[in-house]
């Protein structure tokens, strides 16, 4: 029996597997898979925030639009694969070994991630209505702010597709995939009263969710096929994808569902390829420390560079300035969670014992 930290940053046990089972490489490409996706979420998120200092990382901007297709779909996948000893488990064991953590981490971080980002606009000398933005952090369980939406959205799928099992799965998947092609081609910028990134993503991603427990015997198989095949695949979406951008068809109805479900593909055979990476891999069985930390991090490293006056500097460099920050934001984001799972911090990362139920 294997002991190693499951999707969510938990600790959960795995069967060793059989001799010559193709399993082992399996968790491999899926545990680089998730390499890749938070390391894309890190660089997103790195390169708005650069913007916000005024560097000139526009092109990152542009780039990351395009990796948009393959980065939220193929993490909600790959979440989704492990995902279906849970909606046949009990609703205490759902709630003890995966809504507890989700929840509590949601919470606590949320407060955290807030008090950071508003602290640094006010060094920055940004203006923001405090009641408005403590309003807002009060509702948060409701409608998330800032980056945790995913954590809340990831909690809210396991609970409805708990709820919805003994639907048939073409009805699931038939339902999800109207929710997402129309979700994924709405500005919702242009409709306010459903601007909420949780309510937004909710409906985006579900379609890839399911996917990942309802058609994962397809998506192992896949990511066994040749490499030549996954290069083609790469290629045919790095192809659709930029010519999507390029050509302004975000919002064309079910074009951009389709180009987010060729990404999910491509994300596979890329994760496939870097399966024997192993910083990837270690990313990947640690990816809620990142997710929890890296916002905060990138932030006040940021505000850093605004308060020096280092923007203009660190032009000379910009188009590696994303790629390191993201680097560093991530390798932190692990230092601080070892640091304080030795110590008296293990709070930050792990709910309290009093949360548990009982089984009825």
């Amino acid at each position: 029996m294997m002991r190693r930290a499951g999707p969510d940053g938990a600790l959960v046990h795995r069967p060793a597997p059989a001799p010559g089972a193709p399993s082992r490489n399996r968790l491999e490409w899926v545990d680089a898979g998730r390499g890749v996706a938070i390391l894309l979420v890190v660089l997103y998120h790195a390169s708005n925030w650069l913007a916000e200092a005024k560097l000139h990382v526009a092109y990152w901007q542009e780039i990351n639009d395009v990796l948009a297709t393959m980065r939220m779909p193929l993490f909600f996948t790959l979440s989704g694969l492990f995902a279906s000893k849970w909606l046949t488990a009990s609703w205490a064991a759902l709630w003890n070994v995966k809504l507890r953590l989700l929840v509590w981490v949601f919470l606590l971080w949320e407060v955290i991630g807030t008090v950071v980002t508003y602290g640094a606009l006010t060094l920055q000398g940004r203006e923001f209505g405090l009641l408005h933005e403590a309003r807002k952090l009060a509702l948060s369980p409701l409608a998330p702010q800032l980056e945790l939406w995913f954590l809340w959205v990831l909690a809210l799928y396991f609970v409805v597709c708990k709820a919805i099992r003994r639907v048939d799965v073409r009805v699931q998947l038939g339902v999800a995939g109207v929710l997402s092609a129309v979700a994924l081609s709405v500005d919702f910028e242009l409709v306010p009263w459903t601007v909420n990134i949780g309510w937004s993503g909710a409906l985006k991603y579900i379609l890839f969710f399911l996917a990942g427990i309802h058609l994962r015997s397809w998506i192992l198989a896949y990511a066994q096929r040749p490499a030549r095949v996954h290069v083609t695949v790469f290629a045919v979406w790095a192809l659709v994808a930029t010519g999507v951008d390029v050509l302004e068809l975000r919002f064309v109805p079910v074009v951009y569902v389709l180009n987010c479900l060729l990404g999910v593909l491509a994300g596979v055979a890329l994760s496939r390829g870097l399966a024997g990476v192993a910083v990837l891999r270690r990313l990947g069985a640690n990816t809620l420390p990142i997710y929890l930390a890296h916002t905060p991090l990138v932030i006040m490293v940021t505000t850093l560079v605004v308060l020096v006056g280092a923007a203009e500097e660190l032009d000379v460099v910009h188009p590696v300035v994303p790629l390191a920050l993201t680097a560093v934001a991530a390798a932190s984001s692990l230092w601080l969670h070892r640091a304080a799972s030795r110590g008296r911090g293990r709070w930050l990362y792990e709910p309290p014992a009093d949360l548990l139920v009982r089984p009825s």
